[in-house]
């Protein structure tokens, strides 16, 4: 594979081209799966291939193959240079200036998962689903637990100069339990996610996943609604975590702000958050799913910051935004493997922590409701509008931790909740498990986390209190 790719950067440089960088992918992925007491599902995928790109006069062209030989890579090359040259671009493309980088990156662990044995996997599941559904009983309507594993390799080499050989091992373990009493059903979610090889799914116990997912979707069962109004609102790191990622974070990538789809474009250096609020892309932190050493575009993981102190100071960028912007590029730039071209994209992104105790920010409220088990959201860049969805929570009244309650829901403005926040608490919690974020049909790893963190005024959507 490298031999062909350095063919492909060299025979580009010959025929003129401003840049271009030809990345071959292979990967391998494991994915097993139970579901009420019976094994659902198994599947090995094995996939390889090369993407070429080209700047031409101004302009991209792209192309790929799955058949990894010297003249089809070479073909795509051609095809790639021909599709530059009949496009007329929006704007002149100017790339970053970055230092060309030759370097090997190897995920660090222990035990291969490509060398378990699909009994043992589907025995994890099994233990993990049984104890599941001892915690839950009758009352256990469905029950789904999943194992995945997946190796990654990347080469990627530009006519820059930039050769860089990157492997990545991930691993996760998930369980949904739905529950159900009455004509009332709720459901649970746990998985854990890592960097690492199969030693991180034996670390994983029950009690912190399977377990754990069944004793919330019983708690949600004996729950009220949440009530609908105005509120103070503390939000749980999990819920954070998924804030600053749907609500906040797709507004920060740079390609969004170029092409006018973010609420941030025109603000860099202006204070768009309360003075509390800091909030860093970090893909450097070891082991987190949304980590890596190199990005697609074979620039070195960074940690990004993008709010210090509530002032907008950057975004995460590749290479063609950061041309384009005039600053240095980060490392931002992902693609979902060899038929995907990288765009900016998300790793962990993280508010990072404050200097209030939970308990004091609890003891401010006289009524209102702490938002826990953050699940999903939504965000309309343009608009700055969200909604972001919590598994449950509870009530504060007085300033102490009161009933219960589920189905609870935000919704506001981006920038006007980051003002609203008045305290960020000591405590920490980076997320242990792991998600998928689409963009332009690609998903990517990402993580999360931060502190507890306090709204003064929050609308929350659920039934009329």
């Amino acid at each position: 594979m490298r031999d062909i790719l350095l063919a492909v950067r060299d025979t580009a440089a010959a025929k003129g081209v401003k840049f271009a960088d030809a990345r071959g992918v292979t990967t391998e992925r494991t994915y097993i799966s139970r579901q009420d007491g019976r094994a659902d599902r198994m599947s090995k995928q094995q996939s390889q291939g090369i993407g070429v790109r080209v700047l031409k006069g101004g302009s991209w062209g792209f192309a790929v193959t799955n058949v990894v030989t010297r003249d089809s890579a070479l073909g795509c090359l051609d095809e790639a240079i021909s599709a530059a040259s009949l496009t007329t671009p929006k704007v002149d493309v100017e790339l970053a200036k970055a230092p060309a980088i030759e370097a090997v990156a190897r995920s660090e662990y222990e035990k291969d998962p490509r060398e378990i044995s699909s009994q043992v996997k589907m025995d994890v599941l099994r233990a993990h689903e049984s104890e599941a559904l001892r915690v839950a009983g009758s009352k256990a309507a469905n029950t789904i637990v999943t194992l995945s594993d997946s190796v990654t390799r990347t080469l990627v080499c530009n006519t820059d100069g930039t050769v860089v050989d990157h492997e990545q091992v991930r691993v996760n373990i998930a369980c949904r339990l739905v529950a159900a009493e009455g004509g009332v059903r709720q459901s649970a979610y746990e998985i854990k996610a890592r960097v690492a090889g199969w030693e991180a799914i034996e670390a994983v116990e029950p009690d912190e996943l399977s377990v754990l997912a069944a004793t919330k979707a019983l708690r949600l069962l004996s729950a009220r609604k949440a009530p609908a109004g105005v509120f103070p609102v503390v939000l749980h790191p999990t819920v954070v975590g998924v804030f600053i990622h749907e609500a906040f974070g797709h507004n920060a990538e740079a390609d969004l702000v170029l092409a006018g789809e973010s609420i941030l474009e025109g603000k860099l250096q202006s204070l768009v958050a309360s003075p509390l609020v800091n909030v860093v892309d970090d893909a450097t932190l070891p082991k987190l799913w949304g980590s890596y050493d190199y990005d697609s575009e074979g620039l070195p993981a960074a940690r990004r910051q993008i709010i210090k102190d509530g002032v907008l100071v950057g975004f995460m960028h590749n290479l063609e935004s950061a041309g384009r912007m005039g600053v240095e590029p980060n490392g931002s730039g992902r693609a979902d493997g060899y038929a995907a071209r990288p765009i900016v994209r998300m790793s962990n992104t993280i508010m990072e922590a404050g200097e209030t105790p939970v308990e004091e920010m609890i003891a401010g409220i006289d009524h209102g409701i702490l938002m826990e088990d953050g699940r999903w959201g939504y965000v309309f860049c343009q608009k700055g509008q969200y909604t972001l969805n919590a598994g449950g929570g509870r009530m504060i009244r007085n300033g102490e931790l009161a009933e219960p309650v589920r189905d609870v829901c935000m919704v506001g403005m981006v920038l006007e909740t980051l003002h609203n926040v008045d305290a960020v608490s000591q405590e920490f919690e980076l997320a242990w498990g792991g998600g998928t974020c689409g963009k332009n049909g690609q998903g990517m790893p990402v993580s999360g986390g931060g502190p507890f963190v306090r709204v003064a005024d929050m609308v929350v959507g659920g039934q009329d209190s």
